[in-house]
């Protein structure tokens, strides 16, 4: 196993009475905290440009596809106003596919995809917004891109 180290480290001022020190993380304990992950980037869209441009081919975010859906129905016991009570109740459960990959690249074009239909549609810079989308991997960050915005609800 690889030892890290102390990971974080106390750093400030005592703390208040029922307070615990501050932590920063042991490589930017001391000094000013980086207000940005390195020069030029600004923006959300930033990062995105430069994990292409950095990492391109290599896999962003994994997912699984639901296969199939199973159902089976079990009875079981539980207690109402102290008596056990029987009753069914209705499970599912989800058979997932292997792992799938979008690669950095591919994040990059579908942000910028989902980008350029929100402009067609009519959206502009300052115009709000919401999403409403099962969990997956396309999710409101493909929006943040330099014409469009994620504000969440």
């Amino acid at each position: 196993m690889v030892n890290f180290g102390p990971g974080s480290v106390e750093v400030g001022p005592d703390p208040k009475q029922g307070e615990g020190r501050i932590r920063r993380n042991v490589l930017v304990a001391e000094g000013e905290l980086p207000a940005r992950p390195t020069d030029g980037i600004d923006t959300v869209y930033d990062i995105l440009v430069y994990v292409d441009r950095t990492y391109g081919t290599k896999n962003a975010i994994g997912y699984r596809d639901i296969v199939d859906t199973h159902y089976e129905e079990k009875e079981v016991t539980k207690v109402v106003e102290g008596k056990e009570v029987k009753e069914k109740k209705k499970w599912s459960y989800f058979e997932l596919s292997e792992f799938k990959y979008l690669t950095f690249a591919d994040l990059r074009k579908a942000s910028e995809a989902i980008s350029r239909g929100l402009a067609d549609l009519g959206l502009k810079k300052g115009d709000i917004f919401n999403i409403y989308s099962a969990t997956r991997y396309v999710s409101p960050l493909d929006c943040v891109t330099p014409r469009g915005t994620h504000v969440p609800a």
